[in-house]
């Protein structure tokens, strides 16, 4: 998994480092770094491609969007909140990006929009409730914990 992030974010910075000449607008949107508790979470789903569509939401606003994106994808969930009940056994807590992104998705099935999603299993949302509740770490305190 780390070997899959490291080479993303390695195509990443190749490919803003030599822009094509006269390619450029001043206008122009440009995508920019991404979180790497992000780019850990689309690696969990096995969605590691869309890391450059993250690139062009704020940082603020990734885990809002990643929320989203697993909230309509059931089998992404289920992986996602797999991959941070890991992380909770491993490190005795989770990332502060992966907080957010949970409690946006907690928010998402409880609001207006939860008619428009598929409803998760009862299990899942106790999970992911339980989650919510999680200390939250730095992503460094959370590998580290993570290699012992």
């Amino acid at each position: 998994m780390r070997s899959t992030i490291l080479a993303v974010a390695l195509a990443m910075g190749a490919a803003g480092a030599a822009p094509v000449r006269g390619a450029e607008r001043p206008d122009a949107v440009r995508g920019g770094l991404i979180n790497l508790s992000c780019m850990e979470a689309l690696v969990a789903i096995d969605q590691p491609g869309l890391a450059g569509v993250f690139s062009f939401i704020t940082e603020k606003d990734s885990p809002a969007a990643f929320a989203d994106l697993v909230a309509h994808q059931g089998k992404s969930l289920k992986k996602y909140v797999a991959k941070l009940d890991q992380d909770l056994k491993a490190a005795g807590g989770i990332t502060t990006w992966d907080h957010e992104a949970i409690v946006f998705a907690l928010a998402l099935f409880s609001g207006p929009l939860a008619q428009t999603l598929e409803k998760p299993p009862q299990k899942l949302v106790s999970q992911m409730t339980e989650l919510s509740l999680a200390p939250t770490l730095a992503l460094e305190a959370v590998t580290a914990r993570r290699k012992k």
